[in-house]
């Protein structure tokens, strides 16, 4: 039976979950400070394993002691519906291999607010967990400020014009900034003694400026739209907030004029967001599915855009507008859910508020004000898709439902369900870690195998000379020939090697590996149209090459044809499904 509950986890849980808010404050105190690399993306590897771990540490220990239950919120219906529909989606999709990327997205930040929403249960973790990630934050502003200047003193720091700090891009890294400013400035009010006022100060004001030096337009908007939503949610009078508001308006459109080198910049958003619109209305109900933008938007892209970037050189992974995006691959079903529970977390927020009052509602005001920075600035930015930024949002979320009271759930669970509920905790555990590993594992295996045009052969001339005395006796014989041009690939004389690859070609017309191998001679030479074809006449003739296959992938993502590209990695995968190179080139096509 579900029903109301006062206790959380009862006296005998509460130093357990007490660790468990000490844990999540440590994870998101070190977020902020690991590299995140393309590719092997560490900063999400410490946030994936940091945060199930809590979130499956938490859930085996209600279950054992018998009170299996939830805080109460306006966003659980939303948030339910939103990881159905994402599970949905991933299970009906003919793109699964891209599908996956939303799926997993949608998974860790539904992670994310659980675990911030219901493993703190009193004001000093929750206070913890904040101060942790402003510290962490802080110190990733302080090194993105020093990227500005170069360092300091015997301190030497790559210099950036646009600095991005630990977080591999200037967007992501302005995302956080986003984040823990109103966050600050909402416990900045809430704190009544001087040393933490004056440590956040410090945090602020060094946030600023690594935020104006990460020179990030959306991250402006973003804040500006903070500094609004921390008005109008913290002052009681009509007119004081009409005034302050007018007051950021204004300092807004100084600011403006006064950094026109930034905003006037090259961008195309608006032919994107035109073109993904068109995308949209080909695809309205249910959209082309989650995570499949950039391999069916070259269909789309007009010629307008592709003048400007053109399908060769560029790639249009998104939509650069995160309501846009999600209209088009998830249509309005997806849409509609995502607007739903952004507009309960705002309903929810104000309920939470009027239940509280004194210097502590601020911070309540600065974490909603936070999600609301990062939801404007994902109306003109990507960061979302890149997970990070979804996840901090989420915790947010979840962090203001911290403050609700009430709890739903199953109580008094008799001892074998217990034993048994753990058991089935430990099980999904365990799968869940085994998939967030694969794709870092399989990156630092693709990562450590050696070129095959790197690998030299021992006494090439002597090979070369032996192999052409043989061809002397043998000239018909297809396979002296496919040697011969596999000791001069090594060597890179390509004239020589592609005569005898072409000769071993025409001497056994059922052999495949000479067209793949005259496939990538051609591609390392920069010739990628002939490469394409004569990596499709290898499969013509063998159709379960599987390097083939990751081979005319790569022809077709270099080329902007990304649907092509995944299709070759879907048909790669199918003959071989734990191929580790065609899992790292599915992350190289979103990243």
């Amino acid at each position: 039976m579900i029903s109301p509950q006062k206790n959380i986890a009862g006296d005998s849980g509460s130093r357990f979950y007490g660790v468990l808010a000490l844990a999540l404050a440590a994870v998101l105190f070190f977020a902020p400070l690991v590299p995140d690399v393309r590719l092997s993306r560490p900063k999400l590897l410490l946030l994936e394993t940091g945060l199930y771990g809590l979130l499956f540490a938490g859930l085996a220990a209600r279950i054992y002691i018998g009170k299996l239950e939830i805080r109460n919120s306006l966003l659980l219906l939303p948030l339910l519906c939103y990881g159905l529909l994402e599970q949905l989606f991933y299970f009906l999709s003919p793109d699964k291999i891209v599908a996956v990327t939303e799926l997993k997205r949608s998974l860790l930040s539904l992670a994310a607010y659980f675990v911030a929403a219901n493993l703190i249960d009193t004001e000093k973790n929750r206070l913890a967990v904040l101060w942790a990630a402003l510290a962490g934050s802080f110190l990733a502003a302080l090194y993105g400020v020093l990227q500005h200047s170069g360092g300091i003193g015997i301190l030497d720091v790559p210099h950036m014009d646009r600095v991005m700090s630990t977080f591999g891009n200037p967007i992501f890294f302005a995302a956080n900034l986003v984040v823990m400013l109103p966050a600050a400035a909402g416990l900045l009010i809430a704190s009544q003694k001087r040393l933490p006022k004056f440590l956040l100060i410090i945090f602020m004001a060094t946030a600023v400026a690594a935020l104006y030096f990460t020179q990030t337009r959306a991250a402006y908007i973003g804040l500006a739209a903070a500094a609004a939503v921390f008005t109008v949610l913290s002052m009681r009078s009509n007119r004081a907030k009409i005034l302050t508001l007018v007051a950021i308006a204004a300092l807004f459109a100084v600011f403006v004029a006064l950094t026109t080198n930034i905003w006037m910049r090259q961008q195309q958003h608006l032919l994107i967001w035109r073109d993904t619109l068109v995308m949209w209305a080909h695809y309205p109900f249910a959209g082309t599915g989650p995570g499949t933008f950039h391999i069916y938007f070259p269909k789309f892209a007009s010629d307008a855009l592709r003048a400007v970037w053109p399908q060769g050189q560029f790639i249009v992974n998104d939509a650069h507008n995160e309501y846009i995006q999600s209209l088009a691959e998830t249509g309005i079903a997806g849409f509609g859910i995502f607007l739903w529970l952004i507009i309960a977390f705002g309903v929810n927020t104000v309920r939470t508020l009027s239940r509280h009052e004194g210097r502590g509602r601020f911070v309540i005001i600065g974490l909603a004000a936070s999600c609301a920075g990062l939801l404007a600035q994902n109306f003109f930015s990507v960061d979302m898709r890149f997970i990070v930024s979804a996840v901090y949002l989420y915790i947010c979320m979840g962090l203001v439902d911290s403050y609700q009271e009430q709890r739903i759930g199953f109580g008094n669970l008799p001892r074998a369900g217990r034993f048994a509920g753990v058991a089935l905790v430990l099980c999904a555990g365990a799968f869940t870690f085994h998939e967030v590993l694969k794709p870092y594992v399989a990156q630092k295996t693709v990562a450590a195998e050696k070129n095959f045009f790197d690998e030299r052969v021992l006494e090439p001339a002597k090979t070369i000379d032996d192999l052409t005395k043989l061809l002397a006796q043998y000239p018909d014989e297809p396979l002296i020939h496919e040697k011969l041009g596999w000791v001069y690939s090594k060597e890179r004389n390509w004239p020589a090697a592609i005569a005898n690859y072409t000769k071993a070609a025409e001497l056994n017309p059922a052999s495949s590996g000479p067209l793949n191998n005259l496939g990538n001679i051609h591609f390392l030479t920069g010739n990628r149209q002939m490469a394409i074809e004569f990596w499709r006449r290898s499969l013509e003739r063998n159709p379960d090459q599987v390097d083939s296959r990751l081979n005319l992938a790569t022809a077709y993502y270099y080329e902007g044809r990304l649907k092509e590209a995944v299709d070759e990695l879907k048909a790669a995968l199918a003959r071989d499904p734990g191929n580790k190179k065609a899992l790292v080139m599915l992350k190289q096509m979103t990243e």
